[in-house]
Order: C-alpha cells, then sequence, then structure tokens
C-alpha cells in the first residue's frame, strides 16, 4: 500500500511506498500503450522443442525431406524441369539433384519383416567399390532363429554317411515292408514276393522332418537291426506326406510316421519302385513331389562379396529338387547337353552316351549377382541371379575325353588308393573302381541343372538298387523336372526352374513336426513386435522398442530387498517375516522396533526370490506340541 491509503485494522502495519511502482497500487499500474506495456508470452517454441525431445528419446523421429529434395522431386515429376515455388517471384534457382550415396545412407531399404539387409549390402559395394563380409542380419527374424544351429548343422553333417535322408528332403516311402525288396525283371522294378506272388508296396512321397538320435548304417537300408530303444521315435525318421505346394489344401501333411531307412528310399528314383504302377493309382503326395523337381532354395548364406557392379553371396548348402547338398558332398552330374526326349524309347542317342560317369566334390555354393541394382525402391537385387555349384570333378571312365564336356580338355590323371580317399568325404568310393582327375584337377563349375544328386557309398548304392552304376535315377529325374517345369504355376514364362527363398516356400509347407511355418507361423503376424524384440536383443534399443516388444512382466508391486524405508509393518507380517519381537514390540533394551530392520546385519537383506518365497505355515493343532512342521527338515513322518 501507499502512504495514502490507511487500514482500518489496528493489526495491519502500514508501510508508506510512495514514488514505487508496485501492484499494491492499482493507480501505479502501467498503462496500455505505455512504457511498460505488457504482452502475452509465446510459447510455440518450448512446445516445439518440447515435442522434438520427446520423439528423440522414443526413437521416432524421421528426418524429412530437405528443401533441395523437395524442389529436386518436383523437378523429377516435371520431367526433369526446373520448378519453383507458387509463390516465388524471383528467378529460381538451378537445381541441384541430391547426392544418389548420400540419399542411399538415410533411405536405408526395410519394409514390415525388418531391414533389407542384402540391398543395403550391395549399397555398400556401390559406395566402396568391393566388398567381403560375413554374414551378420541380426534384425532378421530368420537368421537370427537359425543361423547358430545351421551352423552347427553343416559341421556335423561332414560326419554323415551320404546316404542317409536329411531334414526337408523329399523321399519315398511306405508305412511298412512286410518283406525285403526284389527286382522283377518282367515289371520292371523293385517289388515285395510273397511266394509267387508280386505287390507294389503302397509309396508316397514326404518330407524328413526328423532324424534318429542313434546311429544308422549300411544293414538298415535292407532290414530293420537291433537298436538299444524299443522307441521308434529314437532311431525312426519322422516323415509327413507332402501335400500340394501350389494348393491351398495341406491336410495331408497331418499324415505322418515315424519309419525305419528300410521303408524309405530316395525320391529321385521314384521309376525304379513305381514302374509298374498307373499314374491314376500313385498316392496324389507323388504328383506334389514332382511339382516341385525343378526347384531350387539356398540356405545358410555365410558370405557376401564382390566387386561394383557384380556381386556373390555364398552358403554352406542348396536344395535342388529333391536334395540337400552341402559342401563337401560328391555329386553326380548329368551329361552334358543330355535331354529327357535323348533318352526315350526310339531316341538315336546311343545308351553309353549319357551314362553318368562324373562326380563333382563341392567346394563352395554361391549366388551369382550380374549387374547389381543399388536403388533401395527396386525390389530387385541384379539384373541376372545365377545359382553356381563349384568342385573338382572326377569320372570313371578313361575314354571321357571321347565325350564332349563343359570342363577343359586336359588329359584324365589316374588316381591312386590313397588319392581316392582324400577326395571323397563319403568312405569305400574306391569300390567304384577307377578314378581318373578331370581338367588337370582345378575347380570346375557348373548350375544347378547339371547336378543329378548325391553320390552314395557304393555299399549304399548297391543295397538300393542293386548296381553299382550312377544312372540309376536319370530317366526319373529328367523325367521329373520337365513335369515340374511344366505345371509349376510359380515358374516364370521363359523359364524352366521355380527359386525359392527357402524349402518352406519351395514346398509349400504350412506346417512342420505340427507347427505353423513360414507365412502361417504365429511370429508373422505381427512382424512390428519381433523387430522390437531383436532391437532389444541385438542393442541398442529405446523405450518404444520396449513397448512394441510387448515383452511380460512380473505381476504385483516390486519386491524390496531390504524394508530400511518402511516405518509402519502389521503385527502379522512382521511375525511371519520375523522382523519384530512379539513380546518387546514397543519400547525395549534395543530401542525402536525398526532397529533390527536397519542395521546392518539385518535378517532381512534377502535376495528377491526369497522374498517372494511363500511364507512356511506351522501344521498341526494347538494340542500338538509345535506341530508336525521342522524348519531344518521339514515335515516329520
Amino acid at each position: 500500500m501507499s502512504g495514502a491509503e490507511d487500514s482500518d485494522d489496528a493489526n495491519v502495519v502500514v508501510i508508506p511506498m510512495d514514488d514505487c511502482l508496485s501492484d499494491g497500487n492499482r493507480d501505479k499500474w502501467p498503462k496500455p500503450g505505455g512504457q511498460y506495456d505488457y504482452r502475452q508470452l509465446d510459447d510455440s517454441r518450448w512446445k516445439v522443442a518440447l515435442a522434438t525431445m520427446w520423439v528423440e528419446k522414443n526413437g521416432a523421429q524421421e528426418d524429412g525431406r530437405t528443401k533441395a529434395e523437395m524442389q529436386a522431386a518436383r523437378a523429377l515429376e516435371n520431367g526433369g524441369t526446373q520448378t519453383t515455388t507458387p509463390t516465388s517471384t524471383a528467378t529460381p534457382p538451378a537445381v541441384v539433384l541430391p547426392d544418389k550415396e548420400t540419399n542411399h545412407e538415410v533411405n536405408i531399404p526395410e519394409d514390415a519383416d525388418g531391414p533389407d539387409y542384402w540391398k543395403m549390402h550391395i549399397m555398400t559395394l556401390k559406395k566402396n567399390n568391393t566388398l567381403d563380409k560375413e554374414i551378420n542380419h541380426p534384425l532378421n527374424l530368420d537368421w537370427a532363429l537359425t543361423h547358430e544351429y545351421l551352423e552347427n548343422y553343416f559341421t556335423r553333417l561332414r560326419l554323415q554317411p551320404s546316404f542317409l535322408p536329411r531334414r526337408g528332403e523329399l523321399v519315398l516311402w511306405t508305412h511298412e515292408l512286410i518283406n525285403p525288396l526284389e527286382w522283377n525283371k518282367e515289371a520292371k522294378c523293385f517289388m515285395v514276393r510273397n511266394g509267387d506272388v508280386w505287390t507294389v508296396p503302397e509309396w508316397r512321397a514326404g518330407v524328413v522332418t526328423q532324424v534318429p538320435e542313434e546311429a544308422t548304417g549300411f544293414l538298415d537300408i535292407v532290414q530293420q537291426t537291433e537298436k538299444t530303444s524299443d522307441s521308434i521315435s529314437y532311431w525312426g525318421f519322422r516323415v509327413e506326406s507332402l501335400s500340394n505346394p501350389i494348393g491351398g489344401d495341406k491336410s495331408l501333411s497331418f499324415q505322418y510316421k515315424y519309419v525305419p531307412l528300410s521303408c524309405i528310399k530316395p525320391f529321385s528314383s521314384f521309376e525304379r519302385f513305381l514302374f509298374a504302377v498307373p499314374r491314376e493309382n500313385m498316392h496324389p503326395s507323388i504328383e506334389n513331389a514332382m511339382t516341385v523337381m525343378a526347384s531350387w532354395s539356398l540356405l545358410s548364406q555365410s558370405r557376401f562379396t564382390g566387386t561394383w557392379p557384380n556381386a556373390r553371396i555364398y552358403s554352406r548348402g542348396i536344395f535342388i529338387g529333391s536334395d540337400l547338398l552341402a559342401l563337401q558332398d560328391a555329386v553326380r552330374l548329368k551329361p552334358f547337353g543330355l535331354q529327357k526326349e535323348d533318352i526315350e524309347e526310339g531316341s538315336a542317342v546311343r545308351h553309353t552316351d549319357y551314362d553318368p560317369v562324373d562326380v563333382m566334390v563341392i567346394e563352395k555354393i554361391w549366388l551369382e549377382l550380374d549387374a547389381c541394382n543399388d536403388d533401395p525402391r527396386n525390389p530387385q537385387l541384379a539384373n541376372q541371379c545365377i545359382p553356381v555349384v563349384a568342385g573338382k570333378v572326377y569320372t570313371r571312365d578313361p575314354n571321357r575325353l571321347d565325350r564332349h564336356m563343359p570342363f577343359d580338355n586336359d588329359p584324365l590323371q589316374k588316381m591312386t588308393t590313397e588319392e581316392v580317399t582324400s577326395a571323397f568325404r563319403q568312405i569305400g568310393m574306391s569300390n567304384y573302381g577307377n578314378w581318373y582327375r578331370v581338367s588337370g584337377g582345378r575347380t570346375c563349375v557348373v548350375s544347378p541343372p547339371m547336378i543329378l544328386g548325391r553320390c552314395y557309398e557304393p555299399e549304399a548304392t548297391m543295397l538300393h538298387f542293386g548296381t553299382d552304376r550312377l544312372d540309376y535315377d536319370l530317366h526319373g529325374v529328367l523325367n521329373g523336372r520337365s513335369y515340374s517345369s511344366r505345371v509349376d504355376c510359380r515358374i516364370p514364362k521363359d523359364l524352366d526352374w521355380f527359386w525359392g527363398d527357402c524349402r518352406v516356400e519351395t514346398l509349400g509347407l504350412a506346417t512342420i513336426n505340427g507347427i505353423e511355418v513360414g507365412n502361417k507361423a504365429v511370429q508373422r503376424e505381427n512382424p512390428t513386435r519381433w523387430q522390437a524384440i531383436l532391437r532389444i536383443l541385438s542393442g541398442p534399443y529405446s523405450d518404444i522398442d520396449i513397448k512394441k516388444a510387448e515383452l511380460p512382466r512380473n505381476v504385483g508391486r516390486p519386491a524390496r530387498k531390504d524394508f530400511a524405508g518402511v516405518e509402519k509393518t502389521s503385527l502379522l507380517v512382521s511375525t511371519g517375516l520375523g522382523t519384530l519381537s512379539q513380546t518387546d514390540s514397543s519400547d525395549g533394551e534395543n530401542g525402536s522396533p525398526t532397529d533390527d530392520m536397519t542395521g546392518n546385519d539385518s535378517e532381512m537383506d534377502l535376495s528377491e526370490s526369497e522374498l517372494l518365497a511363500p511364507i512356511p505355515f506351522r501344521g498341526g493343532t494347538e494340542e500338538t506340541e509345535g506341530g508336525d512342521y521342522t524348519p531344518d527338515n521339514g515335515y516329520d513322518e
């Protein structure tokens, strides 16, 4: 107040404030438009700053386009001509398109399933001109879940015999064989003989989904041997019937069984077991398997290398038709240039001209990317993608140079028994006869159509097919691939093979071992959640990733490791936890009842699991002395 104002209250002391600008005197308030005019504070700047800090903390910030980039976009929309804003009246400056590589670094290609690592590798290759990088895709769900398992799987695969069926392979199988299979010369196929009656087992095609835990030997091919376990799930193969890969009905996959090796044959040799069966009497799964004979897919990519504009993606394995081929496998090669029509009856081609005698030991498997495309908006990786299998080639024919082959015509080199043992991973390969090095022992390159399948050990080939020749499935493989090229609608026009991203896509599987896979898998329903989980596992991650991950949390309030901050505790809880004395809960020699809880040697300095454990209750009744529970020994009996 000013000195001119008085108060009627005797308890009020008036302090004079003359000649002082104070809001206590309305007459002294600043007049509008005067020297001390005031205005409302504009807080828009702080609102923008607060919002910016919030999105940065939650990881939701996205870089917008600059003015130059927007002008460049308008220039592209107008056919590359210069553009200006509608309100501009000055002469527009020349439009400078942003640098392509800089734009790529900002716009990382990705979709709902995560980053497009292959496109990112190609962009890096374009930037650095060369690249040699080990595959590491932590935000790719398939890679994150399978890469460690596949590395161990291919390591163990090198120690297994070649004739054993592998996971994901197509096989010919039957539920049981009462008698062994025998070759029927009149029917020209393997059948079961019961006296004078010949019958064909009820063969069907299936996918191997589980392999035995116990060791399997050559004798298991023709008969069921004695095993240490009585359960067939330990020494048998789990095989599921193959459903239509291009149809919607997948009910056949639920027809599965654990069968011994004697009930399984390589599917590529189906003609040797079904030649006498009319097509209408065959199981539907047979044609389903023939539909995918002209297909391939890589497995377990390991390295990306290249020099711009070409690159290679190396893999540890490749599915070709019905077989899985891995590094160090011996594979049979088709005679060069041979077609299905050349081996039909009445063909002018001589029998010896299409006898497969060449075998390759695989050293490398890769996908050749020719003329890579580094545009992140283009889903194509390259103008042309070619699968390649490379290795050293050996032949059983000493006159192999008399026939045309796609390799160098260097003189053949005869190999000793020791050299054969060293060259092949399979045992007993010298029992096939003499072997000769092709192309001077240099590495040769072939494409998937040149490969018939794995070369089994000679003992396994003899037990399966009764011969040591390598042409036991030549006609069946060529016939199956020809059929597949005609009926598989997934094969593009002007092409003869279907390239699948994975085995599940190639076979059109919906379930494996009763678990949904592929697009039907539960993990595919919410890719955003799994991307957040992968970012949390690989790091770094933000708060928004934790929210998107929808991780389960403990129910109830978090437990305390000590109760120093708790001032009031009920007598019931204190008695159960042992924190208060029942005889002296107020005053005593030790002072406050909370002294025991706050000391350094407190009994409440327990772990979280001990605090969350249930409180033990005494048994018995008041008539029994102490009940039947003892803290040290538990319940007395």
